[in-house]
């Protein structure tokens, strides 16, 4: 028996029509195995419709049919059984649907009830879907009849503009109904004119996987959950990360070589390489080595055809006009009147000491358009030294005092009086607006 390699998901890959099935192992069969599935018994493999088919020993069955089922338990992991559902639960399930009956082709097996409140019917995958059934597949994976699936609610005002114009598919561009119809949907995150085919949405989902999201503004969450609600199945959201389905672009090998490619041609006016393919020619170093553009790196050219020096940094000509713009925005010019409106300064936001060309922005506030104008110091007007002023001191105002050697007491009034002082000789004050101490007074008491 040839050996069969398995999967990083646990999954074996598909072995030929010749190799034998390996047992306890999950094995994704094809259409050359020709095997049906023993729930609904059909051969066709569809992921969109029925999901992959996969064989564990002596079960077969599509993921999406023991999904559905009304009954079935993920009891194991998904390393376990058939993505989480045991051979013993499997097998349980086929035994209770043998004694059902398909509400549409009226044979045994119907594994799969609507949720409909009062709702009886019982049926097959294949043949719910060719009635107009809808499947969740989320959460508790629930099945909707044709007469209780869940009708996409639209905002009547939408409705109205979208059936008086046509209206295309974002995706297929082909005409789609502008109603709420088992064949068609209608994104809520962009409103108007925003239809699409049903199956349109489910090939997107196969094909973005992780990464669906509205093809017309690319918002995820409003978008994925309604379209999960509307039956739409997305790969990335119920499988565990150990099943999480990447975009379909990313799995085709090699598609993100071209992300490591180097620019490698000498795209100056002239080149002065003497070699045959002169502008793809290029050396490690020296003369001949292509040097790309600091800016951009999307051109290049040899470093004796423009005359670079060793540490000298290259523009290519787009990337010089932009650098020159730029140039010519920061030049000196003059302050003309107040600056009104809001100033800010860049380097302030930056919490660092603002340099000799400080970058004022200023908008006025009478101009219409509210231009923002950026102005540019070369000398900046030096700062004027602060003076600082001290505080005068108020000296007090005594009306009268009293000398020690005479122990007599002169006024403004009244002239010279005696008091009494105590054993401390203990001197008296008495405070008042009259007289200010800064005069005079001594002299005209000796005087006198």
């Amino acid at each position: 028996m040839a050996p069969t390699t398995r999967r990083s998901n646990g999954v074996a890959r598909r072995p030929t029509a010749r190799q034998p099935i390996p047992k306890n192992v999950l094995v994704e069969l094809s259409v050359s195995h020709n095997k049906a599935c023993m729930f609904c018994g059909q051969k066709e493999i569809s992921e969109k419709l029925y999901g992959l088919l996969y064989q564990l020993n002596d079960v077969i069955c599509h993921y999406f049919c023991i999904l559905l089922s009304s009954r079935a338990n993920q009891n194991g992991t998904d390393r376990e059984g058939i993505w989480g559902f045991l051979l013993k639960d499997i097998k349980a399930e086929l035994t209770r649907g043998s004694k059902e009956t398909c509400v549409y082709c009226k044979k045994k097996g119907a594994t799969i009830s609507c949720c409909g409140v009062k709702c009886r019917k019982v049926f097959h995958l294949p043949c719910g879907i060719k009635n107009g059934s809808m499947h969740q597949y989320f959460q508790s994976f629930k099945s909707f009849c044709q007469q209780h699936r869940i009708t996409q609610a639209v905002d009547l005002d939408e409705l109205q503009t979208s059936t008086s114009t046509s209206v295309q598919c974002s995706i297929c561009k082909e005409d789609v109904i502008p109603s709420p119809l088992p064949t068609s949907i209608w994104a809520p995150c962009c409103k108007r004119n925003a239809w699409f085919h049903r199956t349109c949405i489910q090939d997107l989902a196969l094909s973005a996987g992780y990464f669906f999201k509205c093809p017309l503004c690319n918002n995820v969450e409003t978008f994925k959950s309604r379209m999960l609600t509307l039956g739409i199945y997305i790969p990335s959201r119920y499988l565990k990360k150990l099943n999480r389905r990447d975009a379909s672009w990313e799995t085709v090998p090699n598609a993100f070589a071209e992300l490591l490619e180097r620019h490698s041609a000498c795209n100056a006016p002239t080149c002065l390489c003497p070699h045959l393919n002169r502008r793809t020619h290029q050396h490690e170093s020296g003369s001949w080595e292509i040097i790309l553009c600091h800016t951009c790196g999307s051109n290049g050219t040899h470093r004796l055809c423009s005359s670079i020096k060793c540490d000298q940094r290259w523009l290519c000509t787009a990337c010089t006009v932009v650098a020159d713009k730029t140039k010519k925005k920061r030049l000196a010019l003059p302050i003309q009147g107040n600056c009104s409106g809001i100033s800010v300064l860049f380097e302030q936001a930056l919490n660092r000491p603002p340099p000799d060309d400080t970058i004022l922005i200023s908008s006025d506030d009478d101009s219409s358009d509210s231009s923002i104008q950026c102005i540019t110091y070369i000398n900046p007007p030096t700062p004027q030294p602060q003076v600082i002023q001290t505080p005068q001191i108020r000296l007090p105002i005594i009306a009268s005092y009293t000398s020690m050697s005479t122990g007599s007491t002169r006024n403004r009034f009244s002239g010279r009086f005696s008091i009494s002082t105590n054993q401390s000789k203990s001197l008296t004050y008495i405070i008042s607006d009259s007289i200010d101490l800064t005069s005079d007074d001594d002299d005209g008491a000796n005087n006198t």
